[in-house]
């Protein structure tokens, strides 16, 4: 509408009319967008005019973006370039008038996978736990989710970087409230077994065996499925280096749980020793050879009470630590384990409320509490999932944390005992996650990211990777536990012209009742090759490999080990292997010329061979596999 406009000029009197612009009653909301690499974003603005009829058109850094002419703006598949200042321009008769510039930050390093049973599953209540396990053999990480209040979820990964949902099943065909689970061969059948811990006052927790034929059966007898409990996490680990799995699991309102691995299927439940009295309210636990002494120690962290850390005797007992600040502090969240600086010693985090805890290894059986830097001052809110991973293969650690009713943290290791907190992706403008879990679902070297909903769907971030080079390594136990939890992987590569070591110690769960992948993943940065990879077994056995190119998972079998001990004029052999290992079993006179004294098949880990013949002379034996 034209509105009139008196100007007096002396004696003359003009008459002349001023055209109002549009006004825009919404403007681009919110003014500030982070996304990941491949998202789409939908963004609308709302205006009014005297004038009629109203035009919009939409720009990007200023220039008009072809076809953007509607109130709303519809950006798909985001790239990099696409990163920027977004405005709408809105023009009536009487003028135009721009809105305020919406900014998109695309982050490069993630892709926020938006569809697939894996992120559309909604899980009851809400997931509780994650963990990664290579179920089926096929050399792709799978996926388990602990449900709260609904069946548990099973994704099975077909190899293309797309899950199937399994729906049928003992793994989910129970509907409790899950909460911890963690993927551990505990009979060393080369087929991971299952252990979930229930948070239901009298309900008892769950254990599914897995066959080598294939399948899965839900344990019905036995101390490890029949003591009820309160379950929070829930950890596999072989405390007695005898070369089975054993188990701990933290309860709400009661002790904590220890199951000892009789090596025949079974377990016996552990009721004294200061891992299992006056342990109650526990949210997390993660064991961890704290010391290099090559047994491990565990890490316990409660609410309303001191968190707890405990010594490995070497004996099968443990000593309670109460010196340093580690058993100061109360956490309430879960913990994770890490060599965050590169030194050889495992580092330790803990989420807590309102900040969180991190304790640097002095390398002398005690720890300094860090106290400045992002890692402990921010804000967490509520405890969520906590979970180490060189996401972008530089040779340091990076640590992320899921939070309930928030926005997720997530921190990059600056190399020098530093961190930075990201603040760009999806990673950390999505939230509401209870647990997390890092698993190199597509095998192509860079971890991956899933976090469980509360009360939503999951979320499964893909790695889109760089120019960093990377090594994998997947071991198999066979005089310690075949899953070789517990095993450290030692990697020496040069990084930017100085010669680095990494540590990495296979996990059997930390977190929020979660598990990474187990298999041990390496950044070499623009490293060419690892010069040297050690193997350090639970059973005492050190392994080394030199020169390992670059860009590949490599699988690494524990050496058997042939036991020889006298008996008369003969001699008691015992073979520690794999089970269903075909060996060729041979002798020699002088170490150089050997002949074959008898082919087998292991049927079992260990092998009796009583009373063997002895020739004239010195004579030495061993196992081969041909």
């Amino acid at each position: 509408m034209h509105k009139p406009l008196l100007i007096a000029t002396g004696d003359l009197i003009l008459f002349t009319s001023v055209m109002a612009a549009p006004a825009i009653t919404r403007q681009p909301s919110p003014l500030t967008n982070s996304v990941s690499l491949g998202a789409a974003l939908t963004n609308r603005i709302t205006a009014t005019t005297a004038n009629p009829p109203l035009s919009y058109q939409w720009r990007f850094k200023g220039n008009p973006l072809t076809d953007q002419t509607n109130v709303t703006l519809r950006l798909a598949g985001l790239q990099v370039t696409d990163a920027g200042g977004y405005t709408c321009v809105v023009t009536d008769g009487g003028g135009s008038a721009e809105s305020r510039p919406w900014v998109v930050d695309v982050d490069p390093a993630f892709t926020k996978i938006t569809t697939g049973p894996v992120v559309g599953t909604f899980p009851g209540q809400g997931g509780s736990g994650a963990a990664w396990g290579d179920y089926n053999g096929d050399g792709y990480p799978d996926l388990f989710v602990s449900v709260i209040r609904g069946p548990n979820l099973l994704f099975t990964n077909n190899g293309n970087g797309t899950f199937t949902r399994v729906t049928s099943g003992p793994l989910v065909a129970d509907n409790l409230a899950s909460s911890g689970c963690a993927w551990g061969d505990f009979d060393n059948d080369g087929t991971p077994d299952l252990f979930v811990s229930v948070n239901g006052g009298p309900i008892n927790d769950l254990l599914f065996q897995g066959s080598a034929a294939g399948g899965y059966a839900k344990v019905k007898t036995g101390s490890i499925v029949s003591s009820g409990g309160n379950g929070n996490g829930c950890a596999w680990g072989d405390y007695d280096n005898d070369g089975y799995l054993d188990l701990y699991v933290c309860n709400s309102n009661e002790n904590n749980f220890l199951f000892h691995n009789n090596g025949n299927g079974t377990f016996t439940r552990i009721t004294t020793g200061p891992l299992v009295t006056n342990t109650g309210n526990s949210q997390g636990c993660a064991w961890g050879d704290y010391d290099n002494d090559g047994y491990l120690d565990l890490f316990v962290t409660r609410s309303g009470g001191n968190n707890l850390l405990f010594h490995n005797n070497r004996d099968g007992s443990f000593a309670a630590v109460t010196k340093g600040p580690v058993t100061t502090d109360s956490s309430g969240g879960p913990c994770a384990w890490g060599d965050y600086d590169n030194d050889g010693y495992l580092d330790l985090f803990a989420t807590r409320i309102p900040n969180s805890l991190l304790y640097h290894n002095n390398g002398d059986g005690t720890f300094t509490k860090i106290t400045n830097g992002p890692v402990v001052t921010d804000t967490v809110g509520f405890n969520g999932g906590c979970q180490w991973s060189d996401f972008d293969n530089d040779g340091y650690l990076d640590l992320f944390i899921s939070v309930i009713g928030a926005q997720n943290l997530f921190y990059h290791n600056n190399g020098d005992r530093t961190f930075s907190k990201i603040v760009t992706g999806s990673l950390v403008t999505d939230g509401n996650a209870i647990a997390a879990a890092w698993g190199d679902y597509d095998n192509d070297g860079f971890p991956d990211l899933y976090t469980t909903g509360a009360s939503v769907p999951g979320h499964l971030y893909r790695n889109n990777g760089n120019s960093n080079q990377w090594l994998g390594i997947q071991l198999l136990g066979r005089v310690s536990n075949r899953s070789a939890i517990g095993a450290k992987v030692r990697l020496k590569s040069t990084l930017h012209g100085q010669p680095q070591w990494q540590m990495r110690e296979i996990s059997g769960g930390n977190g929020l009742g979660s598990q990474n992948d187990l298999r041990a993943l390496f950044g070499l940065a623009d490293g060419t090759n690892a010069e040297v990879v050690r193997i350090e077994w639970p059973s005492g056995t050190v392994q080394e490999l030199q020169d390992v190119r670059p860009g590949q998972f490599l699988k690494i079998f524990e050496p058997s080990r042939l036991e020889v001990r006298p008996a008369g004029a003969a001699v008691n052999l015992t073979l520690h292997g794999g089970t269903q290992v075909s060996y060729l079993l041979e002798s020699s006179a002088d170490l150089q010329s050997w002949k074959g004294v008898l082919a087998f098949t292991n049927a079992t880990q260990t092998m009796e061979f009583p009373g063997m013949g002895l020739e004239p002379g010195p004579q030495f034996f061993r196992v081969r596999e041909p």
